[in-house]
This record gives C-alpha cells, structure tokens and sequence, in this order.
C-alpha cells in the first residue's frame, strides 16, 4: 500500500483498478488497515459511504465482498479465504499476507532496540525508510476516510527519522544528520530532531556545520516561538563550542561552562528562565574550574596587552 495499491501472489498480480471499482477497494483496503481485526458491517456502511449510506447498502457491501474474494482468489492457496465472515463482520486474515505496511514497521522497530548496536542497526533503518517514505495509498482520493491511517503513517515515519537518526549519531557516512534534516522538514520546530541533528554533527567532529545548525534553530525558536532553544540543545551548542577551539585555556573554560550548566539548568524548558541554584561539590567545583580558567585567561590578555604597549612605545 505504500507508494500504491499493488497485489502480488502465485506469479500475478494486480493493481487498485483490479478490485472493481472504487467502493469493493475501499471495503478491500480499510480491511487491511484494520490489520485482521474484525470489522462491524455497520462500520465498513459508514467508510464505504463517508456516513451517507444509501437503502439496501448492507446487502451491497456483501455484495462487494462477494466480488472481491472472486477477484482475489485466484491469487490464493486452493480452499483459503483471505476475508472471513465472523457473526457479523469481517476481517482480512494477516497470515495470507505480507503488508509492506506491516514490514516498515516491524523493521524500523527491529532497528530501534536498546540492544541493536548502532552499526547493526544501520541497514536495518536504510531499508526502513525506503519503504517508510513512500506516501499511503497516493491513488485514493483524499476525501476523509484515510486521513487517519494517512496522519498515523506520517507520524510514525517522522518519530522514525527522529529515533535513527539519534541511533545513528556518530557512525560514518551522514545518515544521521540527513534524517535528522529530513524530519525537520515536516516539522521545524521538533525539538527532538534538532537535538539529533546537532548530536550527529558533534559525534561526526562536524563542529563547525553543528554551530551553524544551532544558529538556525535559536533564530527559529525566536521567531516562531519567542523562546531560545531548551537546556539540551544549549548543551550540545557548548559541547560544539569546546570542539572548535584549539586553544587549551579555552577549552578549559568551556569544559567548566558545561558542567556548570549542567548543574545549574537541569530542567529549563522552552520560554523559561531557570533561576541557577547550585548545590553540592560538583557545583561548587564547576564554579571554582571556571572561575579559575576565566582568571588565568584575563591574566595572559592583561600580559600580551602590556607587551603590546611596550612594543609600540
């Protein structure tokens, strides 16, 4: 069903218009978008005929599902029945098909486990997303009846990118950072995919491509929202930082400044300003080391000041 309605078995096959028409299909598709649960005939009434249903239409729909398994059952085993009738309703059963639907989904939720490793995961997300990114069902007319499954869909497919591109951060060859991307297309403004986004570049030693990143979403986040970014992507701004620094003085001051940070802002949200309240030794300790390395790098601009004056004296 992605990318279009396509039949295949036994060496057939066959497309949308090999279903009889466009009211037998729907019965046909909104079966298989219930994936084998069982479908009362007053509620296939009400998706053939977006809740307009004419007199005798129960007789039609059997009607339709008569035509429908003729259609189909020269694609099936000899004595299987890929709709069954159960007291009142109807159901696809699943173990006649194999939904690419079904298999987008159970591959990108294989490439998500915890316990994958980043690199095995990899192709297993790769071939996720070339089914995922295909549109459900482009051929129908979007009238209502598949706004639901179409929204779902969608949604499912960008907490995907999202997800793998997190999984993935890090690992050569950019797919992280152009998942990343590619959901903030159908969203700007997710949080979580900027957060994948700037993971990947700093992970990937892309320090300068994560600033630049991160200046776009402050400047979206003040326009859009009114707001700077939240307390991780500020996190990930000072981790991008220290990575493009080559001085060791520097480095140390912004290695202070994102421990203090942590201790000091650990739940700032969006449109709120956190009130530092640091507490424990390893507050005290981040001040002191940032405290410390702000002195020392006053001390040599104050020396190299001196020794500019003295020069052009």
């Amino acid at each position: 069903m992605l990318g279009g309605l396509r039949v295949h078995a036994r060496g057939l096959h066959t497309g949308a218009e090999g279903l009889g028409g466009a009211k037998p299909r729907r019965v046909f598709l909104s079966l298989l978008l219930h994936r084998g649960v069982p479908v009362a005939k007053e509620r296939l009434v009400d998706l053939v005929w977006d809740g307009h249903p004419p007199n005798g239409c129960v007789a039609t729909l059997e009607t339709y599902v008569c035509l429908l398994r003729k259609r189909v059952q020269p694609l099936l085993p000899a004595g299987s029945s890929l709709i069954r009738t159960l007291a009142g309703r109807y159901a696809m059963d699943m173990s006649l098909v194999d939904l690419d639907l079904d298999r987008y989904e159970r591959l990108a939720a294989t490439g998500l486990r915890p316990d994958v490793p980043a690199a095995t995961a990899l192709p297993v997300l790769r071939e996720a997303l070339a089914l995922g990114r295909h549109p459900l069902l482009p051929e129908e007319a979007d009238d209502g009846w598949l706004a639901d499954s179409r929204r779902s869909h969608v949604d499912h497919v960008h907490r995907t990118l999202v997800d793998a591109a997190a999984k993935v951060a890090g690992l050569p060859g950019g797919d992280g950072p152009r998942w990343a991307e590619e959901a903030l297309q159908g969203d700007r403004l997710d949080e979580s995919a900027w957060l994948a986004l700037l993971l990947g570049l700093e992970r990937g030693g892309r320090h300068a491509d994560g600033l630049r990143a991160y200046e776009r979403c402050r400047r979206l986040y003040a326009a859009e929202l009114g707001c700077t970014p939240g307390a991780r992507l500020q996190q990930v701004h000072l981790h991008l930082l220290r990575g493009t620094t080559g001085d060791d003085e520097l480095r140390i001051l912004l290695d202070a400044v994102v421990r203090l940070h942590t201790v000091t802002r650990p739940q700032a949200d969006h449109g709120t300003t956190a009130v530092p309240a640091v507490s424990g030794a390893g507050g005290v300790e981040a001040m002191e080391q940032a405290a410390d390395a702000l002195s020392r790098l006053l001390r040599a601009a104050a020396r190299r000041q001196s020794s500019i004056r003295t020069i052009v004296a």
